[in-house]
């Protein structure tokens, strides 16, 4: 991954995206492309110059967000600055991740979402279900360090695509030059059981699930194509945030989460409970497509 694609606005979702497109790149020795989608205007002017007038404030929107991304450019990041216009902002986005072969698509967060999380907007939402590229996403109020990536966690299921995607988590961390990390996590939700079941059957189903995951990582682990074998752990909870919460973040991590069965192939598709730990996780988030080798 080389070429980070970021949906720059003047905000404080688009700084933050920014900033992790700066932090990615520096780590992988890359370069950033600083985006801004226009709407869309028609080709001739209208009697009353109505058209000419929107199409010259939308260049000199443009131009005003373009610098301020210039100036908070990290130096030791290249980085190439567009403006295109769209049918809307996610259309532009996915057109120009092909004009410019990007790696990823770098985006920020909804302001309704609380502090260290994300949660989905607009165009966050269109990206996530149509994407065939993987998407980094900065939680709210996301602040990069100096430095790069130190460690890439995945989050892990117990099914055979974690596989695949383990192998994958591998070549991103490689990229970044970071230590890897395999998560699986376990979530005791007493609504998953009858109410009369008891906290027995809780933990007989949580054990049952805690060595099945225990099994997947020791297979991944004898197969890895590398002499330094990932680091294997379980986050175990109540509920998802507590699961999440069970392990330790560091404030350079990134957490790799796959796409749902449930999307397209090569494209982006967020499930349930990928769509938790991605609300939950405290750090920033890429989501690779199905399939991505």
């Amino acid at each position: 991954m080389k070429t980070f694609l970021v949906g720059h606005s003047a905000d404080k979702g688009g700084a933050e995206a920014l900033r992790l497109a700066a932090t990615l790149a520096r780590a992988a020795r890359g370069r950033v492309v600083a985006a801004v989608i226009l709407p869309q205007t028609w080709d001739h002017p209208s009697p009353a110059m109505v058209d000419a007038e929107y199409a010259a404030f939308l260049e000199r929107h443009a131009a005003r967000t373009l610098a301020a991304a210039r100036a908070a450019m990290p130096p030791d990041v290249p980085a190439e600055y567009l403006a295109r216009h769209g049918a809307s902002t996610a259309a532009g986005l996915l057109a120009l991740a092909e004009e410019t072969d990007a790696d990823a698509i770098v985006l920020g967060s909804s302001r309704k979402a609380p502090m260290a999380r994300f949660q989905e907007g607009v165009v966050a939402s269109e990206i996530l279900r149509s994407a065939q590229v993987p998407v980094a996403l900065a939680p709210r109020g996301y602040d990069a360090l100096s430095g790069g990536v130190s460690r890439v966690t995945c989050a892990l299921s117990a099914s055979e695509h974690s596989i695949a995607l383990a192998r994958r988590a591998g070549q991103i961390a490689a990229g970044f030059h970071a230590a890897l990390r395999l998560a699986t996590f376990i979530v005791r939700d007493r609504q998953m059981y009858p109410s009369d079941a008891g906290y027995d059957a809780e933990n007989l189903v949580a054990n049952q699930f805690r060595r099945q995951a225990h099994a997947l990582h020791d297979r991944i682990r004898a197969d890895w194509p590398d002499e330094a074998l990932p680091e294997c752990v379980l986050g175990d909870g109540r509920n998802w945030r507590q699961a999440v919460g069970a392990l330790d973040w560091r404030p350079d991590e990134l957490l790799v989460i796959g796409s749902s069965g449930l999307g397209g192939l090569m494209r982006v598709f967020v499930g349930s409970n990928s769509g938790k730990i991605l609300r939950h996780a405290l750090v920033p988030r890429l989501i690779v497509p199905r399939l991505t080798a």
